[in-house]
């Protein structure tokens, strides 16, 4: 959701339509207290952004992808693009993320080709992405899924950032990836500084417990 959010800031996207369903769970959010519908659509010239601030309930994934996937059909949209992370372990030793592709077709195939991107040769996907793919390859939609390596129990603006130079390259754009990361170098100097107190705290709590012993173990 960061990538999305970034991109519909830094274009100044406006919303232009939402998505309703009696399986989402009755939530709004507030942003500079205006009430927003948690799903919403937004448009910028030819670029369409579906943005979620929900997890899509998982009685819900076949059904809302299958309407939107209608709505691009009708919409006759070029190309989509999911946007995801892919949880790594060590996220915290890694400078910059890679990001994979996951393609439908042979038009977005050729553009992982054309521009040298990575893709995801083995794995399982799960989901609201893997119904989007699924739906898209079933009625020949061009979708690109780039998927970045991400943390795996927080957000990650590198992730993000990662995902948004994809974007510029593909889609010719320049989207500046400054604030993000910015906040990406915040969180990894954060984690790292945590992991070191972590490990003094376990070293000690050991030392600890090696002086508490009976002279027998010594």
């Amino acid at each position: 959701m960061i990538s999305a959010s970034h991109i519909v800031e830094t274009l100044d996207m406006k919303i232009v339509a939402h998505l309703e369903s009696d399986l989402f769970p009755p939530v709004i959010v507030l942003h500079g207290s205006k009430i927003y519908h948690p799903f919403r659509i937004y448009q910028k010239d030819n670029i369409l952004l579906f943005l979620s601030e929900i997890p899509v309930p998982p009685l819900a994934v076949n059904s809302i992808s299958h309407a939107i996937t209608k709505w691009l059909i009708d919409k006759k949209v070029s190309l989509v693009m999911p946007l995801a992370g892919i949880p790594v372990p060590n996220r915290i030793a890694i400078d910059e993320p890679d990001v994979y592709t996951v393609a439908t077709n042979d038009f977005a195939n050729k553009i992982i080709d054309d521009f040298s991107l990575q893709r995801l040769e083995e794995g399982i996907m799960a989901g609201p992405y893997a119904s989007i793919l699924m739906d898209c390859a079933k009625h020949n939609i061009p979708c690109l899924a780039l998927l970045a390596q991400s943390f795996p129990n927080y957000p990650d603006p590198g992730a993000a950032a990662s995902i948004v130079k994809v974007i510029n390259k593909v889609l010719k754009m320049n989207i500046d990836v400054g604030a993000l990361l910015e906040k990406a170098e915040e969180i990894r100097i954060k984690s790292r500084d945590l992991m070191k107190r972590t490990t003094e705290q376990l070293e000690s709590m050991g030392k600890s417990q090696e002086y508490d012993l009976p002279a027998m173990y010594s």
